[in-house]
């Protein structure tokens, strides 16, 4: 499960990172986005454990604390994420005549030798 996951936040977070990032600061935010994926897969066994050997109820807590903080971080970004579906809008459809739908009707239909 946590594989799917795990695949699914790449496949997420990649793009939102490149659509947020300024064009001249894209490949910092992309490994700030690394380095922090990765300090977190590193980290995360040695803060884990620490938290363990105190208290058993401390790991709990803490992951309760750090959902809350994360929960709090993305609502203060607001709108600065991207809604995808706002840019995928179609532009309104134009009025065509009967005329340029006949000219455009020839145009594609095959000559025929005469």
């Amino acid at each position: 499960m946590i594989a799917i996951a795990e695949c699914a936040q790449f496949i997420v977070l990649g793009p939102i990172v490149a659509d947020l990032a300024p064009p001249h600061l894209l490949g910092r935010y992309m490994s700030l986005y690394g380095l922090t994926f990765t300090a977190g897969v590193a980290l995360g066994p040695a803060v884990g454990g620490a938290l363990l050997a105190t208290s058993p109820d401390a790991v709990w807590w803490g992951g309760a604390l750090a959902a809350a903080l994360i929960g709090a971080g993305l609502l203060r970004l607001g709108d600065r994420i991207p809604d995808p579906l706002l840019q995928a809008q179609r532009p309104e459809p134009q009025a065509v005549s009967a005329a340029d739908m006949d000219s455009a009707c020839h145009s594609q239909m095959p000559s025929t030798p005469g």
